[in-house]
This record gives structure tokens, sequence and C-alpha cells, in this order.
């Protein structure tokens, strides 16, 4: 199989890293991505404008970092983290229907429930026909208000879709990728921007093509002097090569928005019709002064439980990695959280999901609330180019899917990558789109030494 030049769809983490890897192999790799970007959906931005306020829009967190393949690239070039997690003593919450914060004990014991039966999903049930099902099962006949909130928030959060729509078995360790095992979960100090950063800085800018908009992959199978592959972008404009890796999300699979010829094979695409996309969208907001703190030294994450239990935003004070890095001025900024149809609300009407985050924020904090400096909202749900977040495991999705999304076709001229194509990785991380580049690229260059010699 003779390799010529391969094509990258997407310049996010896994596009990045497959480009890095052939050029390092002598492999000539370009990158065609739709946005005017790098970094696909790690987007980091600075809210106020003055290098204070750095805030990750999409991805966030290293889960387990002093293991964490992404943290072992950060390290070395000084770029520090931070542990920012809503856990036992760091956590408060509001009642709606009380209209007042909960006390500190009744929220420790609250938080710890909610990580005891977090824990529990990770087991293996067969009774059950959801997640939603399984936690009403697990919640009990009545369960505290707050209980019900918080398990129903936070597993929708980490999903990204409705615990209606989810497999019962989304969070136990019945798939075909690896879990974290949760020791530790830090924030990047100035945003994940330093890694995009990091795996840019090699590329050449002939390497790199933006705001070309892929519509169609063409695989050709004649052995003439037909190139082998062709990318074609909306405009019209044609890429030739010999492979192309795909690592466009599987919101992006999932709409059909690119054409493939020949199509990709039925089991292939049966898995990408099962796999669900999840959709979360954030609000961030930075102030003056950090007036939802109690102690000004301490980060408080914060939740409103409304009445009745619907979706709502998580506020996570994401100040301390706030600066441009470690050490430097940091701004107080507050990050809403939202999932499922809250995040697709905010993605349509960006406004409204600022004012709603605002007006909560004055009802908890009456006597200190202040205006924000600045906002910002991501619209992850309404891009073309991602259409939501990462995948889910939803009632339809069949153990070997994940595997299967992420195989070669085409004779191996086609491949994918991303944090949904992963074998033995993390679905849905950083670190799991990271070795699915690598995975795609070390494809293509055994192939290469492969090769018979004449």
């Amino acid at each position: 199989m003779n390799t010529q030049r391969v094509l990258i769809v997407g310049g996010g983490v896994a596009g990045l890293t497959a480009a890095n890897r052939l050029r390092e192999a002598g492999i000539e790799a370009v990158i065609i991505e739709g946005r005017s970007r790098l970094g696909g959906r790690i987007h980091t931005v600075d809210v106020d404008g003055t290098d204070t306020s750095w805030v990750d829009m999409g991805a966030a967190w290293i889960d387990d970092h002093k293991t964490n393949k992404v943290y072992k690239l950060l390290e070395p070039a000084g770029i520090g983290v931070e542990p920012i997690f809503p856990g036992l003593t760091n956590t408060r919450a509001y009642d709606e229907r009380d209209a007042r914060w909960m006390g500190r004990v009744r929220t420790v014991w609250t938080m710890a429930r909610l990580a005891w039966r977090v824990h529990r999903l990770k087991s293996t049930a067969s009774k059950f026909a959801n997640l939603g099902d399984r936690i009403d099962q697990l919640l009990g006949r009545s369960p505290k208000r707050a209980d019900e909130y918080l398990l129903k928030t936070t597993t929708e959060l980490l999903n990204g879709g409705p615990a209606a729509e989810a497999h019962a078995n989304g969070f136990s360790a019945d798939w075909e990728f690896l879990r974290y095992k949760e020791k530790t979960s830090v924030m990047v100090t100035g945003g994940y921007r330093h890694l995009v950063d990091l795996l840019t800085a090699p590329l050449g800018g002939d390497a790199i093509f933006l705001n070309n908009e892929v519509a169609r992959i063409r695989v050709n199978g004649r052995h003439d002097e037909t190139p082998d592959v062709v990318v074609e972008t909306a405009d019209g404009t044609l890429f030739e090569g010999s492979h192309v890796i795909v690592t466009v999300p599987i919101g992006v699979l999932k709409a059909g928005s690119i054409l493939f010829e020949p199509p990709l094979p039925a089991p292939k695409q049966d898995a990408i019709d099962r796999i669900g996309v999840g959709h979360v969208e954030k609000v961030a907001l930075c102030f003056k002064h950090a007036f939802w703190r109690t102690k000004p030294d301490r980060s408080h994450h914060f939740v409103s439980i409304p009445d009745p239990i619907a979706p709502h935003s998580t506020f996570i004070d994401v100040s301390e990695t706030a600066g441009a890095g470690p050490g430097a001025v940091a701004s107080p900024c507050l990050v809403a959280i939202c999932a499922t149809d809250t995040a697709r609300q905010t993605a349509e009407d960006p406004e409204a999901a600022v004012h709603t985050s605002l007006a909560t924020l004055e009802r908890l904090f009456p006597q200190s609330y202040e205006p924000p400096l600045a906002t910002a909202t991501s619209n992850w749900s309404a891009s073309p180019f991602s259409r939501g977040v990462y995948s889910f495991q939803t009632t339809e999705t069949r153990r070997g899917d994940y595997a299967t999304l992420g195989q070669s076709t085409h004779g191996g001229r086609l491949l994918f990558a991303g944090d949904a194509c992963v074998d033995g990785t993390y679905l849905s991380s950083v670190e799991g789109a990271l070795e699915s580049g690598e995975r795609a690229a070390a494809e293509i260059t055994y192939s290469r030494r492969q090769r018979p010699t004449t």
C-alpha cells in the first residue's frame, strides 16, 4: 500500500496527534479543518479579554492526571494544574423550595450519598430498561429532593444525554473501553489551549488548512493514475492523498454531514446509529469579586435545586485556573454547566442562558451579588462541526460498537480517530482522542513498513 500523503479531516487533539506522529515517521500529512481555529472541542476563551479569565468552554478536566498522557505532555512544558471538582467539603446547595441554603452537615451527607450511588451504577445490572429506571430504583419510592436532583444532574452531565435514553449499564465496566479510577480530577491553569499549542507547534503552516468544511470523501479502488483518496470541501476544493483519517465528532458522523464514496460498511454505520451524542453547554461568567465564596481564598461550587425537580445548571468555581499560567493574576470566574434539553436551549438562545444564570446568582446571593464584567457561552449543539459533545451509550448501543467505530475501512485507506473511536482507551476524554490519533497514525506507518520492496 503506497503511502504518499495522508489527509486528516478535523484539527482537534486526535487530528493534531496523528499529524505529529506521521510527521515523525517521515510521512506527509495535512489537516483539513472546517473551523477558523484548531482544537476541535477544546476551546479556551479569555472571557474579559485581559489575559486573566481563561475558561475552557469545551474539554476542561484531566482525570487521574499522574498517569494521564495529556498531563505527561503538559508537565514538562511547565503548565500547571489545579484540583477543581465538586466534592464533599467544597460544594453548597440551595433549595428553591425552602429558599435557603442547605446546612453544612446535611450537604456533606448529601454529597456522600451521591458518591455512593454513582459508585453503585458502576456495577452491571440486567433488569432495567434504561439508566433512568435504574436511578429511580436506586433512589427509592420517596427520595429526598437533593438526592434526586444531584444524581440525575450528575449522570446527565457525564453522559450529556437524558437518563431515559441511556443504557442502564452506561457507567459500568461492561464495554470495551477503560474507566478512570477517579483518584484525581484537575483543570489546566490557563486552559487546555496550552495542549493545542504544544501539538500545533511542530507542524508547519503549509500542513494546516482552516475554513475548509469537508463535504465528501471518495476512496478509489482503481490502481491507475487516479488518486487513492479525494477529500472535497463545501466550496469544491479538492485534496488528494493516499489515506484519510476522519476525526470528526460522533455528532457529525450521526448527522451524515460528510458523504462517503463508497458508503461506510453497514456494521460501522449501524454502530454510529446506535451510539448516542450528548449535549452539554457552558455559560462562563467573569466578575470583579468572588462574591459567592464563604472564604475569599477557598473555591466553592454550588447548585440550585429547582422546584419541581428539572434539568438545571451546576456552577463551577474556576477562578484558580483562570490566569494565563501558574502564579499569574486571575479574575474570579464561574462556569454554569448544563446538559440535555437545557444545553440545547443554551445553544439556541445564549442571551437567555446568560440572563437565567445571572438571575439565579442574584437570587442565591442577594446581599453580595454584582453584575459580571464579561460573559461567554458555548454552542456545541448548534455548531455544524460538532453537533453535540461526547458520546454516550444509548439503550440500543451494543458491546463492540465503539471498537467498530474506530476500525479502518475501504481497504485501510479510510481510518477513524477521536474520543469516541476507542478500543481499550478512555472514552469521551482528551486522552482517548490522543491515543486514537496515535493508533491511526501507527496503522498507516505499519502498513508502510510492511509494503514489499522491488
